[in-house]
């Protein structure tokens, strides 16, 4: 199948986003992804409960403890996140908070401190010279998220973007690329970012792997690892 390529001695991470049940989360955490992410964004067809995320990370928590359980949200209110977040049992909440909305740095901070969680701050991308921008920000995430820009819509597009518009970017920090990525078609943009010298800290991706909004096909979450493994033999 191949070894799975790297960025530098750190092998490229694997995330599954939009899980919406604990049999769910548990089937593709044995795909073998490092991260699974949660939607906590109203509206979503990915939307989950409180009670329904604290029971996905409970079974992602009893079947493989190193595995990141990623909570996504967009500009949610304190009284929001509350919900999600204030379990006493840590094995009931995620260990990483995604913030998928127009969060400012001082906003990015303030949650990180708020719950003792690292912050990964997703970004849609419309142009280079948005990717440009976004390293100037001082929010202390602890990595960045790319994903293409759809007008009204915050993520789960299934738009890809531009390889292209990676050539030549200073990119400082762990980060990964999400949008449109699919087990068609991650092989081949992880090897065009190799040929730029490019590699992302890891991939994302949701839509690209279900049968219909919120459902994952196993099938195709399965033969997504495999790509990304097969990307570097």
């Amino acid at each position: 199948m191949g070894e799975i390529p790297t960025m530098g001695s750190v092998p490229i991470q694997i995330k599954i986003c939009g899980l919406t049940t604990p049999q769910q989360a548990q089937a593709v955490v044995a795909c073998g992804v490092q991260a699974i992410g949660v939607i906590a964004v109203a509206g979503s067809p990915r939307w989950v409960s409180p009670a329904t995320s604290q029971a996905i990370w409970t079974a992602v928590q009893g079947q493989n403890a190193s595995v990141e359980r990623v909570l996504v949200v967009a500009d949610g209110a304190d009284v929001h996140l509350d919900a999600y977040l204030g379990a006493q049992d840590s094995r009931q909440r995620p260990t990483t908070l995604q913030l998928h909305g127009q969060e400012q740095p001082e906003r990015c901070r303030q949650l990180s401190q708020r719950w003792g969680l690292p912050i990964w701050k997703a970004h849609r991308i419309g142009s280079p010279e948005d990717l440009r921008i976004v390293q100037g920000r001082q929010d202390g995430a602890a990595a960045r998220l790319f994903d293409a820009h759809v007008p009204q819509q915050l993520g789960g597009t299934g738009r890809q973007l531009p390889v292209t518009w990676f050539g030549g970017q200073r990119l400082s920090g762990p980060w990964w690329l999400a949008g449109g990525l699919g087990p068609d078609n991650v092989g081949a943009t992880l090897r065009r970012l190799a040929a730029m010298g490019v590699c992302p800290h890891g991939v994302d991706a949701s839509s690209g792997l279900e049968s219909a909004p919120g459902r994952k096909d196993l099938r195709r979450c399965a033969a997504f690892v495999a790509a990304v493994r097969g990307a570097g033999g």
